[in-house]
């Protein structure tokens, strides 16, 4: 039955969302004319279609040949910016992790000796304990921001490809709309697709590779269970997914005109011109921090001074 099924779909074509059989069973059923019932003469079957799902179907179609159009784009901007950037921030780390180290002695120092003349000893030693604290954050957060420089890097153009056409399969696949009435999958699915837009926003491919090859075991390292897999074809998901593809085009085109409007996309635009530009907007930059230091390193100093003049010792452990 199923060979002689296909045998007929081959001969007289398949309508997506319809299903076929002979003629001779059509005659219990739809009138072969109307709406919902088309006639293959030479195959003699009736492949019965809806006519909300062929009007869907077209319209899914150019959302996500516009997306993907739109994304890939977007992508390969966003990957040239933030290498430019990368690439600056290297030349500069070194200033502006001592740039920060002095802001922060400078501004603890100014809150120590506020404490002392308002609170007294037991209060502005409070305050160096707030500024260990807040030093050893900050130290984290330029590892960590270093770390995250250091992987960054302009895609190539087939990379930038894949990309996008992974982050279409994979929204395809695991949308939250497809399970919007299934509340136990809903928040499953709803981080799993924040992990994938996540991964697309920030050019990390290899996650993007990692979900399409093994989903389930992502979202098993992740801790969030798992999931079952089904291939409906509803109207109602239909609908859902063209607006949600709709909504997320918006969303790109907002994303890039933002990137386009950006300094940082302005001077990626430049160095593609002028390659020798990024090496003289850092060396100014460095002047700028340089001159910067000098005068945090001097305020410094004379905090240190006044606040040893008050307590009798040196800068309270502030440095």
């Amino acid at each position: 039955m199923g060979r002689w099924y296909l045998r007929n779909l081959e001969r007289g074509g398949q309508t997506e969302g319809g299903f076929a059989w002979r003629a001779s069973d059509a005659q219990r059923a739809d009138a072969p004319g109307s709406a919902s019932a088309a006639v293959t003469a030479a195959a003699g079957i009736v492949a019965y279609v809806n006519p909300e799902a062929q009007r869907l179907a077209p319209l899914v179609a150019a959302a996500r040949a516009r997306l993907a159009e739109l994304e890939t784009a977007y992508t390969i901007e966003k990957s040239k910016t933030d290498a430019v950037q990368a690439a600056l921030f290297k030349r500069l780390a070194e200033h502006y992790r001592k740039r920060d180290a002095l802001r922060l002695v400078v501004s603890y120092r100014r809150k120590f000796l506020d404490s002392l003349l308002r609170g007294g000893e037991e209060e502005a030693e409070q305050t160096g304990a707030e500024f260990r604290q807040a030093k050893a954050q900050t130290e984290r957060e330029y590892d960590e921001t270093a770390a995250a420089m250091e992987n960054k890097r302009e895609l190539s153009d087939a990379e930038a490809g894949e990309m996008s056409a992974l982050w279409r399969k994979l929204v395809r696949l695991h949308h939250p709309d497809r399970f919007a009435n299934e509340p136990g999958k809903l928040a499953t699915y709803e981080k799993l697709t924040s992990a994938i837009n996540h991964a697309r926003d920030t050019g990390d491919l290899a996650t993007l590779r990692e979900i399409a090859n093994d989903p389930d075991g992502f979202i098993f390292r992740q801790g969030w269970g798992s999931l079952d897999f089904r291939d409906g074809q509803q109207i109602a998901q239909l609908k859902r997914l063209w607006e949600s593809l709709e909504l997320e085009i918006v969303r790109v085109l907002e994303s890039t005109n933002r990137l386009r409007e950006s300094a940082e996309y302005e001077l990626a635009q430049l160095v593609e011109k002028q390659p020798g530009l990024l090496d003289a907007v850092a060396a100014k930059r460095i002047a700028a921090l340089d001159a910067e230091l000098v005068g945090l390193t001097t305020e410094a100093a004379r905090l240190a001074v006044e606040i040893g003049e008050l307590t009798g010792g040196g800068g309270a452990g502030i440095a």
